[in-house]
């Protein structure tokens, strides 16, 4: 077995990621359609991040590292990526219905 790529105590700093949930703060300007890149670009960012934890995990396992390790990984990856993926998709939608309700109101 390899050295441990962060001690358990340090393991427990993954949990300042659920500050990512202060991007729930866009939620009012998509509904008024605006601020669309950036609002994406970031909910983008939080699930690539997601993503990379999650192949970080599947690293550790190969790599035979600690629980402490696999479990860290594992599960902040999981945390992140499966609500921002709705999100993200909620986002979408939001910014769809906004585009509408321009086209009406340009009409009229």
């Amino acid at each position: 077995m390899t050295d441990a790529w962060f001690t358990p105590e340090a393991s427990r700093t993954f949990a300042f990621l659920s500050l990512l949930a202060i991007t729930a703060a866009f939620e009012p300007l998509a509904k008024q359609g605006r601020g669309r890149a950036i609002v994406m670009a970031i909910f983008g960012a939080c699930i690539a991040l997601g993503a990379v934890m999650l192949a970080a995990a599947g690293m550790a396992v190969i790599a035979g590292q600690p629980a402490h390790v696999i479990r860290a990984l594992v599960l902040s990856g999981i945390v992140v990526t499966i609500p921002f993926v709705a999100a993200f998709k909620e986002m979408q939608r939001v910014y769809r219905e906004a585009e509408v309700r321009k086209t009406v109101a340009a009409d009229l």
